[in-house]
């Protein structure tokens, strides 16, 4: 029952359906006068959704239908609170044994069914009243839209690059290389006049024109010179002190007092700064107020630095520029022949020509989208599984329709507006929550998905667990390109970015649905939606009153069932009285403190709970009370020890947890939903614990440090320690391999070949094996090649031989290699032709490739370490045709880095896939 569907679409409205079926069977069987009124409810409802569904899919509601729409979802979400809570009141009257105990439990049950009677029969007139409004007047515009779910379960490597790459498709290796030698031009200048001087870009430009990309294709490049370093965004409404800090923390200045004003921040970073090279892009500026203070930590005189400024808006280039002697670059939109290649490439695999039944179209197509490459991106996302000519000639004509306003603006909001409603419907809530987060904030994937599970936005198929499917729904954004791919890791997207266009368009939808309600920091503070709906979702992103929000949150606490906090905000306390809360994600809230956790287990229905990075040092000691909590976040907090009832959460899923968090003695195997643990220090835990910790049948995912503890007893009491905890802490690995166990993550300051060894029984049947060692080089286990499972393997530190190579390319099913930080002992390694098959990702160091090795590559990292292992006329020969991105990372002296630099360049230009390509050089000198 808790895992039925919700959705923008309808609200709560499937959730409450299953609960009035449940509640019909189970509370209410004999107490006929409310069981007829259930009856009732579940019948008008199931009708009422019927119609939520068609309404879902028409773009343009009249404002009756709209009205109608916004009442009955409102009506399912108060349904569905009375049905939580009237069980909830229910199952409390449960309690001690003994005839006055009975007697008080039973008079407490009757006064509960008596009270939620009389709430059912509110309800009902409510009903009644909605479904008389529908009949007395006419709805229009029920004409649904056919909806294709994507197929796509995988991210496009393509689009994972998509933002770098476009140097490639869309022309932007022009305006790069022309920005960086107009700034090497600017040095030479300043060397003849004003020795030392800063030089400086501002780079302008309409949304989507892809600003940001052209700043950060300037950044990669070039970067590596600089002892300093720094990118940081801006947005609409910057709070400015976040912002010198985040700059300071990027240069890397440790002197930074987070307690001092923004005066004297600045004052310390021009004193850091000072006789410092640094390299700093300062993205989407809206207004002069940020660089009023930016400009000023930034010392002009600072030798040979470079200041690069994206902005919207024309008068804030020309007056940062020439305040610190810049000049304005301005962004030009797309020719023809750029919007085709980009067009193109996306949807054909093909950078010049389309088939010739699809020519007139696209090119229709393409005079909308106006050399915008963002408004190519999306609309080539959408057409690429939809290669019919019906469907291109359909999406001409939405797009193709006369739109008043601003045509850079409308054409994006025409082109969104067509993706979003070619979404399911569990897909466009999934896209609609993304408004939670701020402007240009990273959002990491575990994050977003754990929460899109908490709201029950995620529909899983058969097979597949809840958190698979929520990662089959990220990567489906990806490949629609609704979502940007920003950190990744090995091969693996571990966070997004959401473009400022589609965040515009993402809000307003979600303003317009009542899906979620934004504080506004300049306006009041929103009492509800609209004269019929209620604030059911709230995400506090600025600054605001204080004493104003407190009083006016009264009315809206109990209502809310998702808050979202981003900053410290004592106004929200207590938290208890949110009631109905089934999400509280509090991360970064660093004013928040145990106090404000009192009473916590009065949240009845809470499933989501983050306080990661606040200053939270004990939980509270009944939490064990939470018992539909499925997602607990304490990282970065000051918590030791969990508490003994942590061990009465039946249904958490997933602990995200410091290492150094010590868990109760006992308990911890009545915990059978935990799937995802990540955090534990073995030597840190009960023997009793790491006993118990084998039988959690469900756990898929362990994360864990290795760290033996330095006992002052002798060598020998010391190895007979760490012996008997290894050999517990293996048994129990042995038990959850042959339970669930899929991806262990191992960091240990041990890499001695002895100790990997002993593991193996453990980890035959895992399918991600992550292995770091952190102080001394290891082996590669030979064992390894026996995890005929394995599909991603990372071995950081580790020495590696041509035999230790040849045995990993023997695992079948491997897609992902990453040998970080890896030594080949001064000589190149060889990737034969019969070898890593199936292998999609790679980084590797010191490797040459043969012909028809790894076919199936697609994104490789590769370092080169000239003065070991010489100069080799092979290098990059042979390149995989799948490949799509290569980047190179060359240490030696400066004639040899820069041959082979050359050389890649032209390899890469004429390679017949045209992977995009970055390069990072160290040059050696003797």
């Amino acid at each position: 029952m808790e895992g039925v569907l919700v959705s923008a679409a309808t609200g709560v409205m499937n959730s409450v359906l299953a609960k009035l079926t449940a509640f019909l069977g189970e509370e209410y069987k004999h107490a006929k006068g409310v069981r007829d009124d259930l009856v009732f409810l579940r019948s008008e409802l199931s009708t009422m959704n019927i119609v939520l569904q068609k309404l879902a899919d028409v773009d343009q509601l009249d404002e009756l239908s709209r009205d109608w729409r916004d009442r009955v979802r409102d009506l399912a979400y108060d349904i569905e609170d009375c049905i939580d809570l009237s069980v909830h009141r229910l199952r409390g009257s449960a309690g001690e044994s003994g005839l006055a105990a009975k007697v008080a439990r039973m008079a407490k049950k009757i006064g509960a069914f008596r009270q939620i009677a009389s709430q059912i029969q509110k309800l009902k007139a409510r009903v009644v009243e909605v479904s008389e409004r529908r009949n007395r007047y006419t709805l229009h515009g029920l004409v649904p839209t056919s909806s294709d779910a994507s197929s796509s379960t995988k991210v496009d490597v393509r689009l994972c690059a998509l933002w770098t790459e476009t140097k490639h498709l869309v022309g932007i290796d022009g305006p790069r290389d022309d920005i960086i030698s107009r700034l090497m031009e600017q040095k030479q200048e300043s060397l003849s006049s004003v020795q030392h001087g800063v030089r400086m870009v501002s780079i302008v430009g309409c949304a989507g024109l892809g600003k940001t990309t052209l700043a950060k294709q300037v950044y990669d490049k070039i970067k590596g010179e600089f002892e300093c370093k720094a990118f940081v965004s801006v947005s609409q409404k910057p709070n400015i002190k976040e912002l010198i800090l985040n700059i300071s923390n990027q240069v890397g200045n440790k002197s930074t007092n987070m307690s001092d004003d923004v005066a004297n921040l600045v004052d310390n970073l021009r004193e850091y700064l000072k006789q410092k090279r640094y390299i700093v892009v300062v993205d989407d500026i809206w207004n002069p107020e940020p660089w009023n203070f930016i400009g000023e930590a930034l010392v002009k005189t600072s030798p040979g630095s470079i200041i690069i400024l994206t902005t919207r808006v024309k008068e804030v280039a020309m007056s940062s520029s020439s305040s610190h002697g810049g000049f304005v670059y301005p962004m030009k939109h797309l020719d023809g022949a750029h919007s085709k290649r980009l067009f193109y490439k996306r949807i054909f695999d093909c950078e010049e020509q389309c088939p010739p039944e699809f020519e007139q179209a696209s090119k229709e197509i393409l005079e909308r989208c106006d050399g915008i490459p963002l408004a190519i991106i999306s609309i080539s996302s959408f057409l690429a599984d939809r290669q019919s000519l019906y469907h291109w000639n359909e999406v001409k004509k939405i797009i193709s329709s006369p739109i008043p306003g601003n045509k850079d603006l409308e054409t994006m909001q025409s082109v969104l507006a067509l993706s979003y409603y070619n979404l399911p419907h569990d897909l466009r809530s999934c896209l609609l929550y993304l408004s939670s987060f701020p402007e240009d904030c990273e959002i990491r994937k575990y994050r977003l998905v754990s929460r899109w599970i908490a709201e029950g936005f995620i529909n899983a198929r058969p097979g597949e667990n809840l958190y698979e499917a929520g990662l089959r729904y990220f990567n489906v954004l990806i490949n629609q390109s609704l979502i940007q791919p920003w950190n990744e890791h090995y091969g693996e997207v571990l966070s997004c970015r959401v473009h400022d266009v589609i965040l515009n368009f993402i809000v307003s939808k979600s303003v317009e649905e009542n899906f979620m309600t934004l504080l506004d920091p300049s306006g009041p503070v929103p009492l509800q939606h609209s004269n019929c709906c209620k604030v059911r979702r709230m995400s506090l992103q600025g600054s605001y009153c204080q004493e104003k929000f407190a009083s006016s949150m009264k009315s809206i606490k109990p209502h809310v069932r998702s808050l979202a906090c981003s900053m410290d905000c004592t106004g929200l306390h207590p938290l208890s009285e949110f009631k109905v809360a089934r999400v509280l994600d509090l991360e970064g809230c660093e004013s928040l403190t145990n106090n404000h956790l009192a009473n916590i287990e009065k949240l009845a229905y809470l499933r989501y709970l983050s306080i990661s990075g606040t200053g939270v040092s004990v939980l509270p000691a009944n939490i064990g009370c939470l018992q539909h909590l499925e997602t607990l976040d304490i990282i970065g907090t000051q918590v030791k020890e969990l508490p003994p009832s942590i061990v009465l959460l039946q249904q958490l899923v997933r602990l995200f947890a410091n290492f150094e968090v010590m868990f109760p003695a006992e308990g911890v195997s009545k915990m059978q939903a935990l799937e995802q643990l990540t955090g534990l220090l073995p030597f840190n835990q009960p023997v009793s614990f790491l006993k118990e910790l084998g039988e959690l049948t469900k756990l898929r995912v362990l994360s864990v440090s290795w760290m033996p503890h330095h006992v002052r007893d002798s060598d020998e009491a010391h190895a007979e320690h760490e012996k008997s905890y290894e050999k517990i802490f293996i048994s129990s690995l042995n038990a959850l391999d042959r339970h669930s166990l899929q991806y262990l993550s191992l960091y240990s300051d041990i890499a001695a070949k002895r100790f990997f060894d002993s593991w193996f029984p453990s980890l035959k049947n895992l399918r991600r094996l992550s292995i770091k060692n952190m102080f001394k080089r290891g082996t590669i286990p030979s064992w390894i090649r026996l995890v005929a499972k394995l599909e991603q393997l990372k071995l950081e530190n580790v020495y590696v031989r041509q035999d230790d190579f040849e045995m990993l390319g023997d695992l079948k099913a491997l897609e992902s290699l990453a040998l970080p930080c890896s030594d080949t002992q001064g000589s190149w390694l060889t990737i034969s032709n019969h070898g890593f098959r199936c292998l999609k990702f790679a980084f590797l160091c010191n490797v040459l490739f043969m012909p028809d090795s790894m076919p199936n590559l697609k994104d490789l990292r590769i370092d080169i370490v000239l003065d070991e292992v010489g100069e080799n006329d092979s290098v990059f020969q042979h390149l995989p045709n799948t490949l799509c991105r290569v980047h190179a990372w060359i240490s030696g002296n400066l004639d040899a880095v820069s041959k082979l630099k050359e050389k890649i360049l032209n390899i890469a230009n004429t390679h017949p896939n045209r992977p995009s390509l970055t390069t990072a050089t160290y040059i050696q000198e003797h």
